[in-house]
């Protein structure tokens, strides 16, 4: 590196350079001001001389030139060689003409002329041999010619070069000068740089920064040389402190990757604990909570008095909203933690929106809301989606809207968009300000605090709304102003190709549809619909026709004030909340053809707009059976409930005797093993968190002995964990499934269905053991026993229990030997072996003995053998079913009424 500097000679050679070039351009200056200089005092001298001269010249020769005596002016010009550089002179008179001219030169056009007050420049003077001056010839005053005087300049490059010489000789001086003064200032300047130099040297090539330069000076490089110590002392404080820190840098990275995974420790421990904590309040509030519910469900299905109904009806509202509480911060967990799944399977998103307006109904109706659907045309009849969360989100959506309005209303549009589906639920409440929009969507948080407080709510609804959507490949997003209402906007794709449904037929006569009803979103929904379907729709603020032939479609209460049909009205429809006695009133008086219920059901409004299209009758809304009594019965049926506390069991047992079973209860997991190795069930609801033995514990143990060639039983958890390690136990405990608490009667209907052996029978008289087709039994027409303990309920419940269940059975059983009939002439015993056994199960439930035989042989031959009944042996079941339903209407004559209503 040292070879790479040569620093004296670099710095010499710069400031001789400096010196010379400095020199060399004032030795340029000088010359060029001294040579302009010297050549204008030519110039001044040479006029002159020649001036003076002119003027003697030409008074000498004045007389002669006025007589134009030629030889008189040559004799005047004798002297005219003695002046210094005259070369020629000559002569002319008044005209212009040469009298004499004496000299060698030859007179050029281009000789310099010296006039009096100019100064021709060294260029000028440069570029000719000659000049001249002329002068007049005045003779007593008079001009009568003019002498002219041409001089050379050979001597004006001798003294040029003079001053060139003078000047050279001046730069010379000057240079030596100056390469002196730069030698001695090498010592003071260049010096210590050169110094500064090889030490920067050394310490780039050693690494030695204890090194230092002496300072000897306080001009400026003494200030550099001051900085470069400080900067060398920096540097090895700097390489000190590294020296230190680098003998406790592995303790200190020990240190710190300790600290590191505490901290990792006490955040898994933390989220641990969170899901922990989740997972026991979730189970501790749905214990409780399951008791609470069922038993509500079952007091509001019983035959109460409308007050003490709807007090077990606000109950098991209640409930579910507390449900839905829980379940919003438990999917927020699961969104949180990545778990929540999205399925996508075919869904009618009409259905969707029919369970949806039908779970808010009766609270849109209790704050005075107006709750209805508008479906576009077009919008298919399935797309490709999740409907447990397409409902989730919509149902938050207009819970929502309902929260926050107080009087207008929610309006659920749906449409088609492209290949999205669009579903925009608006209402006319509080709205939103613009700068609180994006708010919303986040997580335990609404629009400002007071909302919380006077609305109420977690603040979790919309931001599961938000990480659903997304889920979903969709988006959601809101128009809102406040004061003005907001609309929540979801699309969602359709994912698969469904069908629009088709477009009804032109309208019988008439064509005209009037539409005199309370409530926007409603009146909105129902034009729409109307007008889509070729009606000339109309609005009316009252019921008074004017006696044009239209159909109305009216509020029931209004049509009930009324007392009469409107004027020129075709078919009418009413309008009337649930609860509402408007609405049987007016069916009952004829002012109605039919009645519908607020919020209008898209599939209730789809058939009776087609009805009103096609000009067919519509059906007796009495022949609809309630919902409560289309459970399904699984008589025969051994079930067992394992459950520590005795509130669970009795509500498990009570929901079991609703679906025609009788449970047997055992209260830890190690009698539910016991009694599974000594009693044979069909299935058993185990609880997980039992004493002694818990249930997954008693599932495993249950499995093992199945194992070693013990009959197996379907094992389903009966359990309050959704999150956590005890919602995903049952699988790793080999259970079939699992059923949440609380539970409805639905779903405990839809568990036995799925787990109960499909070919199961009352096990006193297997499958295997049943006779053949046909069958000669003597069971007796009406089972005593039944009798008596359907009369014994009728106690409890009240008559109307009775006789609803003997109605059921007397409108639904004809229907079921049909289905019979028609599975045989379809020729498919596992349909035959169906039909049995529905038709079979409702005459179990009434006593129905002798029939219930028959049609249980017919089952086990279909399903066990493959083998299909005769038309003989449907003769009988026809038969024999005719002979029960005589003997029932002589036994209970008061429920001939409801069968008559179901038969129509």
């Amino acid at each position: 590196m040292a070879d790479t500097f040569a620093p004296r000679r670099s710095i010499n050679g710069k400031l001789g350079r400096l010196v010379l070039v400095a020199v060399g351009v004032a030795l340029a200056m000088v010359a060029s001001l001294g040579l302009w200089t010297e050549a204008g005092r030519y110039a001044d001298a040479k006029r002159d001389t020649l001036l003076t001269a002119a003027h003697v010249f030409s008074a000498a020769s004045a007389g002669a030139v006025a007589r134009g005596d030629t030889r008189a002016v040559l004799e005047a010009f004798r002297a005219i060689g003695k002046v210094p550089g005259l070369v020629y002179t000559s002569v002319e008179d008044g005209a212009g003409t040469v009298l004499a001219d004496l000299g060698t030169a030859v007179r050029l056009a281009g000789d310099l002329d010296l006039e009096a007050g100019t100064r021709p420049g060294i260029l000028a003077l440069l570029a000719t041999s000659t000049v001249q001056v002329s002068v007049p010839v005045v003779e007593s005053g008079r001009p009568v010619g003019r002498l002219v005087l041409v001089s050379d300049t050979r001597d004006l490059t001798g003294r040029l070069w003079d001053v060139l010489v003078t000047a050279a000789l001046g730069a010379g001086l000057a240079a030596v000068v100056g390469l002196a003064v730069a030698l001695r200032l090498q010592r003071s300047i260049t010096g210590p740089l050169v110094q500064l130099t090889r030490l920067m040297t050394a310490v780039a090539r050693d690494h030695d920064y204890a090194a230092s330069l002496k300072v000897r000076s306080d001009d400026e490089i003494g200030v550099l040389a001051t900085g470069f110590n400080g900067m060398l002392a920096q540097i090895r404080e700097r390489d000190a402190r590294l020296a230190r820190h680098r003998d406790r840098l592995e303790q200190e990275v020990a240190e710190r990757t300790v600290d590191l995974r505490h901290a990792k420790e006490a955040a898994e421990t933390a989220n641990v604990a969170k899901s922990a904590f989740l997972a026991t309040m979730s189970h501790e509030i749905r214990t409780p909570m399951n008791g609470m519910m069922v038993m509500a469900e079952l007091l509001a299905a019983a035959d109460l008095p409308d007050r003490p109904r709807r007090y077990a009806e606000v109950i098991a509202r209640s409930g579910q909203s507390l449900l839905a509480i829980i379940n919003d911060i438990l999917d927020f967990a699961k969104v949180e933690s990545g778990k929540l799944e999205i399925e996508r399977i075919p869904v009618d998103p009409r259905e969707v929106l029919e369970t949806v307006v039908t779970l808010f109904g009766e609270r849109a109706a209790a704050k005075g809301l107006d709750l209805a659907v508008a479906i576009a045309p077009d919008v298919p009849d399935r797309i490709l989606n999740d409907p447990v969360r397409l409902t989730q989100i919509l149902s938050n959506l207009v819970n929502n809207g309902l929260k926050f309005t107080e009087a207008g209303h929610v309006l659920v549009r749906v449409e088609r968009a492209g290949g999205m589906l669009r579903m925009a639920v608006s209402d006319t409440g509080i709205g939103i300000p613009p700068d609180r929009i994006e708010r919303i969507f986040t997580a335990f948080s609404q629009a400002d605090g007071s909302t919380t407080r006077r609305f109420g709510g977690t603040g979790l609804g919309l931001s599961i709304c938000r990480r659903l959507v997304e889920a979903m490949e969709g988006e959601i997003r809101v128009e809102s102003a406040a004061g003005e209402g907001s609309s929540f906007i979801v699309t969602v794709p359709i994912g698969v190709e469904g069908e629009a449904l088709p477009a009804p037929a032109a309208p019988r006569p008439p064509a005209r549809a009037l539409v005199a009803v309370d409530g926007g979103a409603t009146r909105l929904s129902l034009l729409e619909a109307l007008a889509a379907a070729g009606f000339a729709a109309e609005t009316r603020g009252g019921i008074a026709g004017d006696g044009e032939p239209a159909h109305w479609i009216v509020d029931a209460a209004a049509l009930a004030r009324l007392g009469h049909r409107p004027a020129g009205a075709g078919r009418v429809l009413a309008l009337a909340a649930m609860g509402d006695a408007s609405g049987p009133a007016v069916l009952e008086r004829r002012l109605a053809d039919a009645l519908l219920r607020r919020p209008v059901a898209p599939s209730e409004w789809a058939e009776a707009l087609a009805r009103l299209v096609s000009g067919a009758a519509f059906a007796d809304p009495a022949a609809a059976a309630p919902a409560a009594e289309a459970l399904p019965r699984f008589e025969g049926a051994r079930v067992l409930v394992a459950d520590d506390r005795e509130v669970n069991r009795e509500v498990a047992c009570e929901a079991l005797s609703r679906l025609g079973i009788r449970a047997e209860t055992v209260e830890d997991g190690s009698q539910a093993i016991e009694a599974v190795a000594t009693g044979r069930f069909d299935l058993v609801l185990m609880d997980g968190s039992m004493p002694v033995v818990d249930g997954f514990e008693a599932a495993r143990r249950i499995r093992a002995a199945e194992a070693e060639g013990a009959p197996r039983t379907a094992i389903v958890a009966l359990t309050a964990h959704v999150i956590g390690d005890g919602a995903e136990a049952w699988r790793e405990a080999g259970m079939d499934g699992v059923l949440h608490k609380p539970f409805t009667l639905k779903a405990m209907a839809d568990c036995l269905a799925a787990h109960l052996t499909p070919g199961w029978v009352d096990r006193a008289t297997p499958a295997a053991d049943l006779p053949a087709v046909p069958v000669a039994t003597e069971a007796p027409l009406l089972d005593p026993g039944v009798i008596a303990g359907l009369e014994e309920m009728a106690v409890a419940a009240g008559p109307g229990f009775l006789h609803r269940i003997v109605g059921l059975y007397r409108g639904h059983a004809p229907g079921g030997a049909a289905a019979l009939r028609a599975a045989l002439a379809g020729g498919d015993a596992a349909d035959v072996a169906r039909a049995a056994h529905g038709l079979k199960s409702m005459s179990l439930n009434v006593g129905a003995a002798r029939l219930a035989a028959l049609l249980g042989a017919i089952e086990g031959a279909a399903r066990g053998e493959g083998r299909l009944p005769d038309g003989a042996d449907c003769a009988r079941v026809e038969m024999v079913l005719g002979q029960t339903l005589e003997a029932i209407a002589e036994r209970f004559p008061a429920a001939e009424d409801g069968a008559a209503a179901l038969a129509s």
